[in-house]
């Protein structure tokens, strides 16, 4: 829940490609910028929401499947993963790891980046670079997939979103950290 990102460094063996590459790249970025607008107007416009997800983890050989549970109102909200609970009212975050018997109490504002799952897809507007790489089918629908690159150093270098193409709901993200590792949120 505290992970924050990592920004890649790609290299370009030569300035005209890769001056030719940003070229090339100006109407994919503008339309991942534009599709993810479109995402997170759809979320900030639920007063409340409730979701069930799939959390998938594959980190230097460790495999981790959990199901989860998140309701949010507005800046508050309530997560399951597992036998971990984080929750917070807005101002004071609690993170309650069952499998380890710790309890973590926070003010949001102190938090790790100052991410809550519904400020998640604004942050991702504001503070990545946001590249539309194809539309595919996901479990019977059409999704869009954007890659997301952040601006700044971040512990994780990537996120992948593929969102519904039909109702811009979102339907998974992957973030990859630098050591090969994927963790992935599948909504269900």
């Amino acid at each position: 829940m505290k992970h924050t990102f990592l920004l890649i460094a790609m290299l370009m063996p030569m300035l005209f490609v890769g001056h030719t590459a940003r070229a090339q790249n100006r109407p994919a970025e503008e339309k991942g910028k534009e599709l993810l607008r479109l995402a997170s107007e759809k979320v900030r416009s639920y007063r409340s929401l409730r979701a069930s997800f799939t959390y998938e983890m594959d980190s230097q050989g460790v495999k981790e499947r959990m199901d989860g549970i998140l309701y949010t109102a507005g800046d508050k909200y309530h997560m399951k993963v597992g036998e971990n609970i984080f929750m917070s009212d807005g101002t004071t975050s609690w993170t309650i790891l069952g499998d380890l018997d710790e309890v973590h109490i926070d003010l949001v504002a102190n938090a790790d980046g100052g991410i809550t799952p519904t400020a998640l897809l604004a942050e991702f507007e504001s503070g990545f670079r946001a590249t539309f790489i194809r539309q595919e089918r996901v479990n019977g629908r059409n999704a869009d997939l954007i890659d997301l690159v952040p601006s700044q150093t971040q512990a994780f270098f990537k996120y992948r979103l593929a969102i519904d193409a039909a109702d811009q709901s979102l339907i998974y993200t992957i973030a990859y950290d630098r050591s090969g590792g994927t963790y992935t949120y599948r909504i269900n």
